[in-house]
């Protein structure tokens, strides 16, 4: 038998009932202010530990056309930093990069000429300030998301060649791996708690065989929470007496 993160699922459901009874015009009215803008399905709950994320991450690229990357890198280095420096005027808080690549695009397209472009990839890491609610969390991707599409704007106005496309900004934790401990107590618990309700006093269970837990995995849920989560696989086996 094997114990798999030892999730448990629970379901809960809301039965909302309505009568209408006569010629009774609330309930249509109510239904109608509803149609034209549909509600969202609530998402699933996900398993984990649920926290507040302390970074937003834009990913970016710069493709410059060049003859070759020599001539490409100065461009692409001016174009990454006049991005960063736009990023931390309009957003107001700590903004870093850290470039992913750099090399030659052999396959894309130029206006003109012959050669390759010089492509530039990074991430874009933007500080959420602890003491910011969801909606000032919120007007500062909406401030980033106008960052980009004005730099995108600009590069092709100038027609330098430059071209630049970016991501939608993602809120998530700078260091998932600091709560590790904390996942694996609280794996612990459960499993003991699982182990409790299943062996009996005739047959005792122990976990045995564990893996190595991975990476702690981290699932945006919004600007304002973050599920971690640490896969643990162990095998549940009988006491030898």
């Amino acid at each position: 038998m094997q114990l798999r993160h030892l999730v448990f699922p629970g379901c809960v459901v809301l039965v909302c009932l309505w009568t209408s009874c006569g010629r009774s015009s609330v309930s249509s009215a109510v239904a109608s202010s509803y149609e034209p803008e549909p509600v969202p399905p609530l998402a699933a709950v996900e398993e984990g530990l649920k926290v507040r994320p302390d970074v937003l991450r834009v990913s970016f690229a710069f493709r410059q056309e060049s003859e070759s990357l020599e001539q490409a890198v100065p461009k692409l280095k001016a174009a990454v930093e006049r991005y960063v420096r736009a990023a931390a005027e309009a957003s107001k808080v700590e903004v870093a990069v850290k470039m992913k690549d750099v090399g030659l695009d052999s396959g894309g397209k130029r206006m003109a000429g012959s050669g390759s472009d010089g492509m530039a990839h990074g991430v874009l890491e933007v500080a959420l300030p602890e003491a910011q609610d969801f909606w000032a969390r919120t007007a500062l991707v909406a401030t980033l998301v106008k960052v980009g599409s004005q730099e995108a704007a600009a590069a092709e106005k100038a027609n330098t060649g430059l071209r630049a496309s970016f991501g939608f900004p993602v809120a998530q934790v700078r260091d998932p791996e600091a709560r590790r401990d904390e996942l694996m107590k609280r794996w612990v618990e459960r499993a003991r708690g699982f182990i409790a309700q299943a062996q009996s006093e005739r047959a005792p269970l122990q976990l045995a065989a564990c893996e190595p837990p991975g990476a702690v995995k981290q699932e945006p849920e919004s600007v304002d929470e973050v599920v971690l989560s640490l896969a643990v696989s162990c095998r549940l086996d009988a006491v030898a007496k």
